[in-house]
Parts: C-alpha cells; structure tokens; sequence
C-alpha cells in the first residue's frame, strides 16, 4: 500500500511540476486556458532542460527549488513581454473544450475516458505487480542510473549526463529534460519515481493533447475532443505501450508532448494567419501608441511560445523537435499556399523548419545519429500491411485495425477538405514510418535511427484526429443523422457503444501478455535483467556492503541494476557501455587475480570491491565472458543462487 501511495505522490508531483510553469507562461502573456494547456508540457519540459543545464555555472544542484528558480525566471520574461504589450492572439482554443452542457453527456463521455485509461493501464499494473517493479529493457536500466546519478551529484545538465554511460563518468551530451522533471521528487524510491513519472507523462500529456488537437482541427464538431481522448487512449500506439514495449522514456515523453504543442501551435498559425494584422502589412504608429496596440505583438508573442517549446521537445528528445518541424512545415506549407502571393515572406516559415532538418540529414551536424547502423528491417509488404492495416509495430493487435477502419475515411476524404494539411501530415510520417520499416536507402528516418517505433507515435496521433471525418463519413453514409445536431436513437447508440466496448475489451488479453514480455518475473524463450532470488539476496545483503567500492559484473547482468535499486555502484553502469582498453584489461583480471597480485592489484585500484558472475545473463556479450571464469581464489561468496554468485575481492595486491 506504501508504495502505491508513493507512486500516485510521483504522479502528482511531476504533473504539477511539468504543467505549472507553462501553464502560467501563456496565461501571463493571454493565452487561453486550453491553450496554456496545450504547451505547458513542452514548456515545463523548457524550463526543466536549461535550468538543469544552468545551474551547475550558479553552483546550485538540480531540486525543486532550482526549477522553481528556473520556472520563476521563465514566468518573470513572459510577464515584461506582456507588459511591453506582447502578447498572444485569440485562437480557436478559446472557450470550453466540451461544448455539450448536458450533465449526462459530460458523464457519459467520462465514464468512456476513465474505462479506456483503465483499459489501457490495469494489464500493465497487473503484469508489472508492484509500483516498484522494473521493465527487462535495456533502456530503463540507462533510465535507474541516470535518475540515481542526479540524486547523487546534483547535476542533471543535458550536457553531461551521458556519463553514466561510461565507467570512468566520462561527461559526455543526453537529452536530460525528462530526467530532470522525474528527479525533482525526493526521497522516494527511484524505480517508483520512474515509474510514476512514465505513466503520468505518458498518459496526460497525450490524451489532453489529442483532444486539443481535435478541439484547434474540428472546432465545429463538439464531441470530437472526448471521442479522440478516448481513441488516443486504447490505441496500440501509444505512448504508454512504447514505454512497456521498448521503454524510450525521452522520445515517447516528448512525443506525448508533442500532441498539445502541436495544437497549440496550429491554433496560433489559424489565427495570425486569419488576421488582417499582421507583422507584414501592419500600419505604422508613432511613439506615443499605447503598447498594448502593438499589432506585431501576437507575432513576437507567438515565435516567443512555439521557439521555447519546440526547445523543450528537442530537450526531451532530439527527433521529438524534428518531428515538431516536419509538422510545421507541411502545416504551413498546405495551409500558407493560398496566401503567398499576398504574403510572400510565408514562404520563408516553412523553409526554415526545412533547413534544420537537412542540415542534420545531411551533414555532419547530425552524425552522432546518422552513423547508427540496426534497427528492426521488414519486407515491404509487411511494411506496407503495418501501416495499411494500423498494425504499427508497438502492440499490434486487431484493435488497431478497427481503429483503421475509422481514419482510413477520414484520412481520404480530408485531402480535399479545409484541413487537408492533417492527412498530407499523415502521410508524409507514413512515408517516414516505411522508410524505417525496410531500411530504405533514402534515409529519411536517419534522425529516427531508423525506428519505426519512435515514428509511430505521431503516426498514431494524427490517425486519432482523422476518426472524426471518418466517423461523419460513415454517419452520412449510413444516414444515421439527417440533420447536424440530431442526437442518435437511443437503441443504436447503445449499439454502437456496445460494438466500441467489445473491440476495446478484446484488447485486454493482448495487453496483458505484451506487459508480461517485459514485467513478469519469468516469460517463456525471454531472458531477464533481474531474477527473483537474487532481488532476494541482494536486499538482504547490500545493508552490510562497502558501498565506497564498485560491483564488477556484466551490464547484463542484475547487478547493474543495484546502484538504483539499493545504492551499489556498478562497474558497467548500462547495457551497451563502450568498453576502453583499460576496461577489458579488468575484465580479463578476473580469473587470474586470485593468484597474480598484478591482477589483483588492477582491480583494487579501479575501487572494485566485489563482482558479480551470472550464468544465466539478459544477453550474451563475449566480452565479459571472463567476469565468469575463475573467481574461487578471488574472494569469499557473499550470496549464491543457482545461476549466480556475488564474491566479495580479498586478494592480496602484494607482490
């Protein structure tokens, strides 16, 4: 009960530190509530990323109060610029997000919202069995260490936290921003402060941003936001499942940002571009004009608010911000068309979203990216079948096809509509999507690092928009409603609720066994980070360890696991750790030290104090083979499973 308690205050806690800032951010400057909504996680996510990175040169440590700090600076800049009478234009975003007043209507929608939410998130808690449970991915185990680090130093700087990659601490460049939202809770177990983190930054922010999207899209259609929410909830491709799925905490947080900031975005663009003020054509005023008739104002306000969110989305994950652009690009490119003639320097927004782009494609700016080599290649068909059939690769499961169903209407029918630039957004991550898919020379996934996991994310939240067309589509075809407005009988839309319960329902058995791949504690031909014997034994035993000294052992191993989980320094701090010279030459110490106070020696002047050999590792890894030859000589055994042991190093260094 302790620990639910204390992942529900995680939730709390980093909800309220990820939307506060920015929420107040756009509100100073007159923004509306739903707008403010909107950005504030790619705002919160801003503030967090370059007050981390600041505050080691001011000599503070990354807490709350150096993001209140932070955040108090942010708000101080927004509020002189409104005072300087910039500030944002009305948008569409201005208003309610639920027109219907009807009590029941708002009831129905969330009891739907709630059922899906669950839907989406019990197989997950059932699997996972406790807050304090750990996914078997690699990544969550760079997650633990990184989140421990900036407990431990005080430093969450996007800068230099790839350190813990290394095992001399090398300081080296990791978009921190997610970790630096995630560390501001102290005190709290670290794999519960993980996890409460990644489900409220995986759901929240995805599912409000939806259906503010819907809301900027289909202002005219008033159930469409609660009826995206809930398909954004239950959809395979979410980012609540990428979590479970492959755990990319930053891209998949970012992504789920990204939905707000998108809206927010469009929002802004419908209404500057609607507006006969504007910086271009905007009349001339003498000095003694009041600011707050600035009519460049809503512009300046405008690029103040989408720059540092887009900010906050590249510090998340920098092929979140290339998304962001991508986005923007087709949005003013479909939507500018019609007016560069009357407003030429249009042309030059989407040209510089482009050109960041094509830079890191296809320059050495992006090589840190562009040199990776992997991923997962499929036949094109399969590809093709994947993205035809909404069986994208996170989860797929015959829900998405149904889903499908819906948007594929939608997605035909908008080409030709007023918001055409939402499918030629579809389609453009589509082509991305297949260019990742089957490793296409074209490399227009290079920033992706080819994943077409990463890239099914906004894939599947432009799908959620595109179900309102198609669900109009289908009403007019099957006459369901003669009239705008008529609500539907009462036997067919408790048919039609019914039909949408079972298919989301059927869902459940698949959710269930995905989360299991990647919580349970044993899954037939899967093999496991962390056994349930030696959880046992290290807890027993890491109170009475010499905590100034480190754990060699296997990346792959559990032991790694144990600077998060009780404070142990790991030797091989994360899987897929670049091994020095040095480093191997340690690893081949061990089967000799017992007997070669050379070799002894080496280890005692790297501050190993035990290692760790496991028969029975997540993956083999031939170049720490010899961390598990040898060893009898080394050390007594502190603990013993039937796949492994922890030997305490007693060698003697003299010669």
């Amino acid at each position: 009960m302790m620990g639910l308690t204390h992942l529900l205050l995680v939730v709390l806690l980093v909800l309220v530190a990820t939307y506060l800032p920015g929420y107040i951010v756009v509100r100073a400057l007159a923004g509306s509530r739903l707008l403010a909504l909107a950005f504030a996680p790619a705002l919160g996510a801003a503030a967090a990323g370059i007050g981390a990175m600041i505050a080691p040169f001011v000599g503070l440590d990354w807490t709350l109060l150096a993001y209140a700090l932070a955040s108090a600076v942010l708000v101080l800049l927004s509020v002189t610029l409104a005072r300087l009478g910039i500030r944002l234009p009305a948008t569409v975003l201005d208003g309610p997000l639920l027109a219907e007043r009807r009590p029941s209507t708002r009831l129905g929608w969330g009891g739907a919202l709630t059922a899906a939410i669950a839907t989406a998130v019990m197989p997950i808690a059932v699997r996972a069995g406790g807050a304090d449970a750990v996914l078997e991915r690699y990544d969550t185990l760079f997650h633990l260490t990184a989140l421990q680090h900036i407990r431990d130093t005080g430093n969450g700087s996007s800068l230099e936290l790839n350190a813990v990659a290394s095992s001399t601490a090398q300081p080296a460049s990791y978009p921190a921003a997610f970790h630096d939202l995630a560390a501001l809770v102290p005190s709290i177990d670290i794999p519960i402060v993980l996890n409460g983190s990644a489900l409220a930054l995986a759901i929240v922010p995805w599912v409000l941003g939806t259906a503010l999207l819907a809301r900027v899209v289909y202002p005219e259609v008033s159930w469409a936001p609660p009826a995206v929410a809930v398909v954004a909830a239950v959809i395979p491709a979410s980012p609540l499942n990428l979590w479970v799925h492959l755990s990319p905490l930053p891209n998949l947080v970012g992504f789920a940002a990204l939905a707000g900031a998108l809206a927010g975005a469009v929002a802004l663009w419908k209404s500057l571009t609607a507006s006969s003020e504007t910086l271009a054509d905007a009349p001339s005023q003498g000095p003694g004009a009041s600011a707050s008739a600035r009519p460049w104002g809503p512009s300046v306000a405008t690029l103040a608010v989408v720059g540092f969110a887009g900010a906050g989305l590249t510090l998340l994950q920098p092929n979140v911000g290339v998304t962001a652009l991508i986005l923007l690009a087709v949005l003013t490119t479909v939507t500018g068309f019609p007016l560069w003639r009357t407003r030429p320097w249009l042309i030059a927004i989407p040209v510089l979203a482009v050109l960041p782009v094509a830079a890191l494609t296809y320059t050495p700016l992006g090589a840190r990216v562009t040199g990776f080599t992997g991923g997962l290649q499929v036949p094109w068909w399969s590809a093709l079948g994947e993205v035809g059939l909404g069986l994208l690769t996170i989860w797929p499961m015959a829900l998405g096809v149904l889903i499908a169903a819906l948007w594929w209407p939608g997605l035909v029918t908008s080409l030709t509509g007023p918001h055409r630039w939402l499918p030629v957004a579809w389609l453009v991550m589509a082509v991305i999507y297949l260019d990742a898919a089957v490793d296409s020379p074209l490399n227009l996934s290079v920033l992706f690092f080819r994943g077409q996991d990463r890239i099914a994310i906004p894939l599947a939240m432009l799908s959620c928009v595109l179900i309102i067309p198609g669900i109009r589509w289908y009403a007019d075809r099957l006459r369901i409603s003669r009239r705008r407005g008529r609500p539907l009988r009462a036997p067919l839309a408790a048919a039609l609720v019914v039909v949408a319960a079972l298919g989301v329902l059927s869902s459940v058995p698949t959710r269930l066994d995905n989360a299991a791949k990647n919580f349970a504690q044993d899954y037939p031909g899967r093999g496991r980070f962390l056994q349930a014997d030696e959880l046992t034994e290290f807890a027993r035993f890491a109170p009475q360890m010499d905590h100034s000294t480190t754990i060699l052992a296997s990346p792959y191993s559990g032991a790694a696991h144990m600077y998060a989980l009780h404070g142990l320094p790991a030797y091989f701090p994360v899987a897929g750790v670049a091994l020095t010279d040095e480093d191997r030459a340690v690893i081949e110490a061990v089967p000799l030290a017992g007997s070669s106070p050379e070799h002894c020696r080496l280890l005692r002047e790297h501050g190993i104090g035990y290692v760790y050999q496991e028969r029975r590792p997540y993956q083999f890894d031939p170049a720490f083979t010899s961390l598990g030859q040898g060893g009898d000589d080394l050390g007594t055994v502190v603990f013993e499973t039937d796949h492994s042991r922890l030997l305490r190093v007693e060698c003697s260094p003299a010669s």
